[in-house]
């Protein structure tokens, strides 16, 4: 649902208003991006994935315990990556994903929805 014409004037003097009083806050909101920050979810998640999965298989006879929390960290981390992965591909408007559309969409750095 669109704007009208009213809400694009009202959302343009906030803009604006930001501008001028602080410059360094607009330039942060402008360049800072949701895709931005789930991608970045995404892919710190996969390495914390990895290694919850490092450290269930290098413990789990050495110390049980330690082996089931490198589990529950693979599992919050795997929960995680595939949340926002589907957050960024429907986003995309992406219906039926493989590996290929995953990297290349969290290798994506400046989508067209940044601009």
């Amino acid at each position: 649902m669109g704007l009208n014409k009213k809400e694009e004037e009202i959302l343009k003097q906030i803009e604006q208003e930001l501008m001028k009083d602080d410059p360094d806050l607009a330039k942060t909101v402008e360049d800072s991006t949701l895709s931005k920050f789930t991608r970045n979810r995404a892919v710190i998640s996969f390495f914390v994935f990895v290694l919850g999965l490092l450290t269930m298989f290098s413990t789990y006879i050495i110390q049980p315990a330690i082996a089931i929390f490198g589990f529950s960290v693979m599992a919050v981390a795997g929960y995680v990556f595939v949340a926002n992965t589907r957050s960024l591909l429907i986003a995309e408007n992406v219906k039926e994903w493989n590996i290929k559309q995953v990297i290349k969409i969290l290798r994506n750095q400046d989508s067209s929805r940044q601009k």
